[in-house]
């Protein structure tokens, strides 16, 4: 009993540490200035499933251009075609500085899912479409990639069982040691 009761603990710790993805977001609007992107990171758990949302904050690649210079929006988990996973993302609305209100409005954009990024498990790379409004001003493409994998703040928790582990069995090695 005395032996069981630290490897009880640090194995009890052990199932702290959760892993969390994290991926990357980017739109290409290249259409609106030669080179320019929107992009972001947002975290799912371990085990994305269906119905699972994230927040991301995107920033421009050339914040002058745009404002605001920066967005936040929701990514959302949904059921892939045919199968697997798809990321879609919230509506995103920011002004073209440079862009014009006639005869085309290429000032107040407003981008919107046209087809979905399609993965069969995460992480995942993957690419899909948008578009400026419906009838389309102009369409391009935004694409997911992993960022990383980190194990998420829960491993802190571990530390110290770890440590409560290593005290118990010094003092019942202490213990032991005493009545021998």
């Amino acid at each position: 009993m005395r032996i069981l009761v630290p490897f009880v603990l640090l194995i009890g710790g052990a199932g702290l540490i959760h892993a969390s993805i994290i991926e990357s977001i980017s739109f290409n609007l290249s259409s609106l200035h030669p080179g320019s992107t929107l992009s972001g990171t947002f975290t799912l758990p371990n085990t994305p499933s269906v119905g699972n949302t994230a927040p991301v904050t995107l920033s421009f690649s050339d914040p002058s251009d745009y404002s605001p210079t920066s967005l936040t929006g929701t990514i959302s988990v949904v059921s892939g075609t045919p199968s697997g996973f798809a990321i879609d993302f919230s509506e995103l609305t920011f002004t073209n500085v440079a862009g014009t209100v006639s005869p085309i409005d290429t000032k107040d954009i407003d981008l919107t899912r046209a087809s979905l990024a399609q993965c069969p498990s995460f992480p995942c790379t993957a690419n899909g479409s948008f578009r400026d409004r419906n009838p389309a001003v102009f369409t391009a493409a935004y694409s997911i990639s992993p960022a990383a994998q980190v194990p998420e703040p829960g491993y802190l928790l571990f530390l110290p069982l770890l440590f409560l582990t290593i005290l118990l069995r010094r003092h019942i090695r202490t213990r032991h040691a005493q009545q021998s």
